[in-house]
């Protein structure tokens, strides 16, 4: 573990003027978890914290793919109030720190001391530089990305620079009545069209809402996901985001990771044919992660070649909606990227913030570029024809990519 200095004024000390915080502020950062688990796990019971920080995500991703994990942990005047788990990637020689497993979360918020400890007084950009300087974290440039507007408004991220994301998410609220649920979102439409579906799966012998609540039944679900995104995502020319064996060991982990009372970090649900001639095929797979009342769908795939005519994707998603509002959840969030079915399915857009903090001359040079890069990725994704032509491009490439075997 390294210390930065430590400062030992009582946290009653009257506020001192602001330029005084950079004495108070403190970073240490400790790479075993045990070291910070008390505090973690009594920041995480915070609502306003999300799951993508918790003990359980950062500890899948770690074991998972074998990422070295930094968790800095932020005092002032020697009262601790977050907690900041990091990863360090190197790009082009540069040393970039960012939340543990962000490439494949949503929103991020860190793991504030919202109610007791966490500073009034907003953390400038400087003052937070120096600290994490000082406890040795490698980094040339530290980006939190993918941050809700409120999580971007806390302290210790209040004063840092920062871009929108390129990919805002979007939202479902839930009640207690579901017609009113449905009432947001076009619900005579909705229903018809569940029904249509549940006639055409009766049809073909049947389905079964088929559930991860064994370890042995999550991995089935989870591996139907993996042959279906892939053979999508291929027939679409993209790359496989989820073939790296890391990145399956890692949801394999949190998917078999289960709380006190048994809940998995990672929930599966999935549409089983009970008849017929593909009896106990999957037609649509997706996983789920639930904190505090607040769902969010981390992926979904479906199985193309069989039912195609079943909307079964739409369909697992009216089944996944209507539980989650009977249990008293209060929003299904379908996650960050812009897509069709989201808008359908949500009355609700929110547009993340990439805050950044530069922690040398090699950082502060790179700053523009990256956040050059984000504006760039953001015009593209706002644009229906550069996004046309983006991914077409990309497609190109993906196919040039492959061995002459695999395009024959």
């Amino acid at each position: 573990m390294a210390n930065a200095q430590d400062i030992s004024a009582p946290l009653a000390t009257p506020a001192k003027r602001t330029s005084d915080l950079a004495h108070r502020l403190s970073a240490t950062i400790a790479s075993d978890p045990d070291k910070t688990r008390v505090l973690w796990q009594a920041l995480e019971t915070d609502p306003a914290m999300t799951f993508h920080q918790s003990q359980a995500w950062v500890d899948a991703w770690s074991k998972g793919t074998g990422t070295k994990i930094f968790l800095v942990t932020l005092e002032q005047d020697g009262s601790p109030f977050a907690i900041l788990p990091l990863e360090i990637e190197s790009t082009g020689g540069l040393k970039i720190a960012r939340f543990a497993g962000t490439a494949y979360s949503n929103e991020n918020t860190g793991l504030i001391d919202t109610k007791r400890r966490c500073p009034s007084e907003p953390v400038s950009a400087s003052q937070l530089a120096s600290a994490l300087s000082r406890a040795g974290l490698s980094a040339d440039i530290v980006l939190f990305d993918k941050m809700t507007p409120e999580a971007a408004g806390r302290v210790p991220f209040s004063a840092l620079p920062r871009v929108f994301h390129q990919n805002p998410s979007f939202q479902l609220p839930l009640f207690a009545d579901f017609n009113a649920v449905l009432a947001q979102i076009n619900g005579k439409r909705r229903r018809k069209k569940y029904r249509v579906s549940e006639r055409r799966l009766d049809a073909l012998g049947g389905y079964n809402h088929i559930y991860g609540n064994t370890d042995a039944e999550a991995l089935r679900l989870l591996n139907a996901f993996f042959a279906q995104k892939t053979a999508r995502l291929a027939a679409q020319g993209l790359p496989d985001v989820f073939a790296d064996p890391g990145i399956r060991a890692f949801l394999r982990n949190l998917a078999t990771t289960r709380d006190a009372n048994g809940k998995p970090g990672l929930e599966l649900h999935g549409i089983e044919l009970s008849g017929g001639e593909h009896a106990g095929e999957l037609i649509s797979v997706a996983g789920l992660t639930i904190k505090d009342r607040h769902v969010t769908c981390q992926f979904g795939s479906i199985n193309e070649q069989i039912a195609a005519d079943v909307s079964a994707g739409e369909f697992l998603f009216y089944r996944m909606i209507e539980q989650a509002s009977a249990a008293g959840h209060d929003v299904f969030d379908f996650g960050v990227g812009d897509q069709l079915y989201k808008r359908s399915w949500c009355p609700q857009r929110t547009e993340l913030l990439d805050c950044y903090l530069a922690l040398n001359a090699k950082g502060r040079l790179a700053a523009p570029l990256i956040t050059g890069m984000i504006r760039l990725k953001r015009l593209i994704k706002t644009s229906p024809v550069l996004h046309r032509l983006a991914a077409r491009l990309r497609g190109l490439t993906v196919h040039r990519s492959r061995p002459a075997a695999e395009t024959d």
